[in-house]
């Protein structure tokens, strides 16, 4: 059982203290500004449970702030300012409180650069920071603000504001970065012309921005990071050209500190989210957080003894692996040098997404919580989420049965729930705006604050649950249940004092045996549900039986959580004398294998292989109690992996225990066919006739491109099948989850033996099959790997989600990335005989998931040398048709 350190019931204090708070040593001013914001004590975070919006893009209560007049403001642009403020958040505080939500994480909302001619963006994120100190004129101002915070305050809610401290907007920048010197740190160097509009001004020490040759100075002189795996470029680079703060300089740290402090004395902020931790050195959050003059005390002096800093150390881990974790337990410091009190859990969001969206094994999700209960000091007060504003929707890769899933997930386990907006609208689009007329991925004009859709309510009911039950925010984990070969089940407990919940789910496209769940529990226990996903006919009460274990039929994406009762009930246990004729124990197969046994005389069973009851295979015993069945490994993934099997009787609900063993099957070292591609692509050109150009950012090589295939070669085992691409060019400088960017692939597979629907059109890509029809459609890049069904599939949709996606692997040293196609993916055919693959490349924004723009004209991030609505290829191979 997992036990986390921080698991003491401990009364809530959201009682508004007196803001006549003895400051020693402050002055007049200091103590009169102090009167001005809304002070309250400190939560217990773990108990509360956020909503996190962007300001612009939330809601707009004043359209008089809207339209600076500056030409910044559009929305219809996904790059411009929208409409959202501050008085639009304080309007909608009933939806989010309603929602269950307790406490509201903003963007931040101070003074922004409106523009960026070098990057045609726009700073309506609240990221680009002009001055610290004030409130950008688009979301209110410091009255709005206070306001803002009292009505929160008012409703026993608190306030999360977003921080930055890493770098400002782009005010300068580096020409030629790839000859940088820093030993001639000046060299290349441009102060950006008019980066503000008129009327506008950096503050000091901001506007101290004129390169300085001994490198000394406010700025670190130094162009964009170009590789993130550098630890001297993570800390000292500009991140994406923002102008780097050097953050060791008195000046900057004064500035920074105050300007944080101001906001908490004069508004009332209750937490910070910090952005970008892992840009800055790990020196500065020491003094900028627990300096006398720092952020903590300033949080003391308003009454804020548990004031919450959790960060942004954007780090995945692979699976059964902690190198994210390892880089985000460096911030937090330790008793000497303490640093932040938590951080955004990265690599937990990356494995939900793998096992929720992707249909990767649940077991990996197993060693993710229980690193999470081993490695933090405070695991419970962990911001956990499924998603946010810097990456893909989850609904733009999953099905709304998946987000369930993963809602429960975060709303049951321990740590800090975060919602980001939309969520419980079931947007798809990353930066969609909630209000009617604000900026919207389709174009549509909606409203979506609609407290009464299907999974604001499910999101609700969960809040609730989780509110009103201290198990749920403060009691032990222990994962009970989780399938090591692909999508199956995974049940938890949560345990505190004599309250336990119990959560069970099956993530398979596929009815799945949850097959003797051992409870711990005296015979006749009941678990009574509480609440249930994708299967309304759940069962209300789940009862141990005289082995103190449950067997539950799972149909596909059913979740449940059921709490444990005082209420004993009869049950029986079957007892069936099944037995296998052979030991298992620590067995390993390459090939089919005979499995034979015993049981009761004339009695019919079933192989039910890693808990598949639709592929589960009829077993009928003999007169004489012998029964024999075959394990086939056709549809077995490659590599050695776990399995379960069970021996077991669907109309007694009751069978053997669940048998492991291994299997170990490989790809041949000769591929099935090759195709050389490396001359249909000229030197920083691509597309029909060659006629498109690469965006102009640096990071896109000109000379080896990351989007051209050189070579492709295709293996098969059993129904698996894998592609293997060898790149002209391989590179990971946004250091992205799949391990390679600047390109994206798009495959379409055409599966004769598939009875569902099939497609001509090539979604987002602006083209069509070049011959015949498709049935699967996977898109892959390097935030993302994801699979779709033609259903619903047009010019503009995907399709359905299905699962599992494509494993990704790269070998950066020989350019090649690899996707392995499972056959559960691909429909579990029975033959590889015609199936067809069609494969293309182009790049996708790996914040949206969307395909870059082509345009006539060149630009930092958009293709050009085309028209808007040619087709998004770059490279293609021909189609590839299979035999076996």
């Amino acid at each position: 059982m997992l036990r986390g350190r921080n698991n003491i019931l401990k009364p809530l204090n959201i009682v508004a203290l007196s803001v006549a708070v003895a400051l020693s040593g402050c002055n007049s001013d200091e103590q009169q500004s102090e009167t001005t914001g809304s002070h309250v004590a400190s939560p217990e975070w773990q108990d509360q449970i956020i909503y996190f919006l962007m300001i612009d893009r939330f809601n707009n209560g004043d359209p008089s702030l809207s339209d600076q007049g500056q030409g910044e403001f559009d929305p219809s642009s996904d790059k411009k300012f929208s409409g959202g403020d501050l008085v639009g958040i304080a309007d909608k505080l009933d939806y989010i409180q309603q929602l269950g939500a307790t406490s509201v994480w903003l963007t931040p909302p101070v003074a922004n650069q409106w523009w960026d001619n070098e990057q045609n963006y726009g700073g309506y994120h609240g990221y680009w920071a002009r001055d610290f100190q004030k409130v950008d004129e688009h979301f209110g101002d410091l009255t709005s603000y206070q306001d803002l915070a009292r009505e929160i305050h008012g409703r026993n809610m608190y306030l999360i504001q977003d921080i930055v401290t890493n770098h400002v907007g782009n005010y300068f920048t580096y020409d030629q970065p790839w000859e940088y010197d820093s030993s001639l740190p000046c060299q290349g160097f441009r102060l950006i012309d008019s980066p503000l509009v008129e009327g506008q001004e950096l503050p000091y020490p901001l506007n101290q921005n004129n390169c300085n040759e001994d490198g000394s100075g406010i700025y670190h002189w130094t162009p964009s990071i170009s590789d993130h795996n550098d630890p001297i470029q993570e800390k000292n680079w500009q991140l994406s050209d923002l102008d780097d703060l050097n953050t060791a300089h008195p000046e900057v740290r004064a500035y920074l500190k105050e300007s944080y402090r101001k906001w908490i004395r004069e508004v009332g902020v209750d937490a910070f989210r910090i952005d970008t931790v892992k840009f800055v050195e790990h020196e500065f959050w020491t003094d900028f957080l627990h300096a006398n003059d720092g952020v903590m005390a300033q949080a003391e002096q308003t009454g804020r003894s548990n004031f919450l800093t959790f960060g942004e150390v954007f780090e995945s881990s692979s699976a059964y692996n902690t190198e994210g974790e390892q880089k985000m337990l460096s911030y937090l410091g330790d008793a000497d040098n303490k640093q932040l009190a938590s951080l955004l859990n990265f690599p937990l969001q990356t494995t939900m997404t793998r096992v929720f969206a992707a249909g990767q094994p649940t077991d990996y999700l197993r060693f993710r919580i229980e690193k999470m209960m081993e490695l933090f000091p405070n695991p419970y007060i962990l911001p956990n989420f499924i998603d946010n504003h810097d990456m893909p929707r989850f609904l733009s890769q999953a099905s709304q049965a998946d987000l369930k899933q993963a809602l429960m997930t975060i709303l049951s386990i321990p740590g800090i729930p975060v919602i980001y907006q939309g969520t419980e609208q079931a947007m798809s689009a990353s930066r969609d705006a909630m209000f009617e007329g604000g900026y919207r991925e389709d174009g549509e004009s909606l409203d979506s604050f609609d407290s009464g859709s299907e999974m604001y309510l499910f999101i609700q009911q969960l809040a609730t649950l989780r509110s009103n039950n201290p198990v749920m925010t403060r009691g032990d984990i222990e994962v009970l249940a989780s399938d090591k070969s692909g999508a199956g089940v995974f049940a938890f407990t949560r345990q505190l004092a004599d309250q336990e919940v119990l959560v069970i789910m099956n993530t398979a496209n596929q009815p799945m045996l949850l097959n003797r769940l051992g409870l711990d529990q005296a015979e006749g226990t009941v678990f009574e549900q509480k609440i249930q996903a994708n299967w309304i006919q759940a069962p209300a009460g789940l009862v141990a039986d005289a082995n103190g274990e449950v067997s539950v039929e799972l149909p596909a994406k059913a979740a449940v959580l059921y709490f444990k009762t005082n209420t004993i009930a009869e049950v029986d246990t079957a007892n069936l004398g099944i037995s296998l004729d052979e030991d298992w124990t620590n067995r390993v197969i390459s090939a089919d294998t005979q499995i034979t046994g015993r049981a009761q005389a004339n009695t019919q069973l079933q192989l039910v292989v890693n808990g598949n009851l639709a592929t589960a295979t009829d077993i009928q015993v003999d007169s004489q109690g012998q029964w024999s069945a075959m394990l086939s490994t056709r549809h077995f993934a490659i590599g050695e992996q776990q399995h379960r099997f069970a021996i077991y009787s669907a109309e007694e609900k009751a069978g053997l225990a669940d048998v492991h063993f291994t299997s170990d099957l490989a790809w041949s070292d000769t591929p099935d066919l090759s195709i050389d591609d490396s001359n249909d692509v000229q030197e920083g050109t691509g597309g029909p006739n060659g006629s498109y150009s690469l965006p102009g950012d640096p990071s896109f090589d000109k000379v080896n491109s990351q989007l051209a295939i050189n070579q492709a070669e295709v293996y098969s085992v059993g129904s698996n099948i894998r592609l293997k691409l060898t790149m002209d060019k391989l590179t990971d400088t946004w250091l992205p989850p799949n391990g390679f960017d600047h390109v994206g692939f798009t495959v379409f597979i055409d599966l004769p033996e598939d009875q569902g629907p099939s497609a001509t059109v090539l979604p987002k890509i602006n083209a069509n099959m070049p011959s015949g029809t498709w049935s699967r459609n996977a898109v892959i890049f390097g935030w993302q790997s994801s699979i779709y069904n033609a259903q619903g599939a047009d010019a503009d949709n995907w399709g359905e989600a299905v699962t599992p996606a494509p494993k990704v692997t790269v070998d950066k040293a020989q350019q090649v990335i690899y996707l392995d196609f499972a056959s559960d993916s691909l429909g579990r055919p029975n033959s590889l005989d015609g199936i067809r693959f069609y494969l293309s490349t182009w790049d996708l924004d790996g914040l949206s998931a969307v395909y870059r723009p082509l345009a006539e004209d060149a630009g930092p991030w958009n293709f050009s040398g085309g028209e808007a609505n040619q087709e998004k290829i770059w490279d293609e191979l021909p189609i590839i048709t299979l035999s076996e």
